[in-house]
C-alpha cells in the first residue's frame, strides 16, 4: 500500500504498568514519565524511545474500560506481553481509506492525544491513527500512526539509554503455518514479505518483522520464550541494536537478572524477566 511506511513502534500490553516500567528500567532502559491518553481511549503508557528517532517501544496499560480498548483488554486477558505493531504513515486519513478499500480497515482515522509534562509546562502529544480489523493480519494487532508532534515523543532528554540501545531492529513472532501469513501481510506490504524456509520476513525501512515456526523460534531464542500456542500466531521478542552488548549485559547483571548468551555475541533476556517479552541485545552491525 502506498501510504504504509516503516515500523514506528511496538506495543507491549501490561496488566501492571508500574511493574512493566520497573522491569524495563532494570534492563537498562529509561521509560518516559507516564502519559494518559484521551478519555475515550482509556489507556496510559510509558515509552522507551530510541536514539534513531524513528522507533520506540510502548508499554501500554488499561486505566478504564472503553469501547476503544475492548480488543486490547481481550488480548491482555489471554496473556500480557508483546501484541501490537504500529507502522508510520504520512496521511492517516488516506491510509484509512486504503485499508477500507482492501477490506482491512476498522472505520475511519481517529485523533487522540496524551499530555506530556515538560519543564516549561504540559503539552499534548497528538496522533492520528488508521485502525485495522483485529483479525486483519495474523500474529499481530496492527495500526498505522501519524505523529503530529514528534518532538514530544522522541524527547531529547530520554533518548540516551543506559544499556546502549540505538534502535529497534527486529520483532520476532511465531506461527505454525507460515504460508497462511503470506497473503494477508502482502496486502499491506506487497513483495516486502518473503517466506524463506522456517521464517517469514516483512522488511521495513527501520525494523524487520520475522515470524518463525514455534520450534525455530525456541531454538533461535535458546528457550527464552515458553507457552507458545501453536494454533494462534503471535509476537514474542524484541531485538535492539546496541553499541556494545557488554554494556547491556552489565546493566542486566547489576539488576540481578540472569541473561543468556545469544547469537553472534548478543545478550538475551527471557520473557519472564521482561514483562512477558523476550529481549535480545545484538551488536548494531549484525542482523
Amino acid at each position: 500500500m502506498r501510504n504504509v511506511g516503516h515500523l514506528d513502534h511496538a506495543v507491549i500490553l501490561a496488566g501492571d504498568l508500574d511493574a512493566a516500567e520497573q522491569r524495563f528500567r532494570a534492563l537498562g532502559f529509561r521509560p518516559t514519565p507516564r502519559g494518559y491518553h484521551s478519555t475515550h481511549m482509556g489507556t496510559a503508557n510509558a515509552t522507551v524511545v530510541m536514539p534513531d528517532r524513528r522507533t520506540y517501544v510502548e508499554l501500554l496499560g488499561i486505566v478504564a474500560p472503553t469501547p476503544a480498548n475492548a480488543a486490547q483488554r481481550a488480548r491482555l486477558a489471554r496473556r500480557p506481553g508483546l501484541h501490537g505493531l504500529a507502522f508510520a504513515t504520512a496521511d492517516a486519513h488516506a491510509t484509512a481509506a486504503e485499508l477500507e478499500a482492501a477490506g482491512l480497515g476498522e472505520g475511519g482515522a481517529v485523533d487522540f492525544a496524551r499530555a506530556v509534562e515538560l519543564a516549561d509546562g504540559p503539552r499534548d502529544a497528538r496522533f492520528t491513527v488508521a485502525r485495522m480489523r483485529e483479525d486483519a493480519l495474523p500474529g499481530a494487532w496492527c495500526f498505522l500512526c501519524r505523529h503530529h508532534t514528534r518532538e514530544l515523543v522522541w524527547r531529547p532528554d530520554y533518548l540516551d539509554q543506559p544499556n546502549g540501545a540505538r534502535a529497534l531492529a527486529e520483532v520476532l513472532g511465531w506461527a505454525r503455518d507460515l504460508d497462511a501469513l503470506v497473503g494477508p501481510w502482502r496486502r499491506l506490504f506487497g513483495e516486502r514479505v518473503q517466506c524463506r524456509g522456517a521464517t517469514l520476513e516483512i522488511r521495513t525501512d527501520t525494523a524487520t518483522i520475522s515470524f518463525h515456526t514455534p520450534e525455530a523460534l525456541r531454538e533461535r531464542l535458546s528457550g527464552a520464550v515458553d507457552g507458545l500456542d501453536p494454533d494462534e500466531p503471535g509476537l514474542a521478542a524484541l531485538v535492539f541494536a546496541v553499541e556494545d552488548p557488554g554494556r547491556a549485559h552489565a546493566c542486566i547483571e547489576a539488576a540481578g537478572i540472569a541473561a543468556i548468551g545469544g547469537e553472534g555475541g548478543a545478550v538475551l533476556v527471557p520473557a519472564a524477566a521482561a514483562a512477558g517479552v523476550a529481549i535480545l541485545f545484538r551488536p548494531a552491525q549484525t542482523r
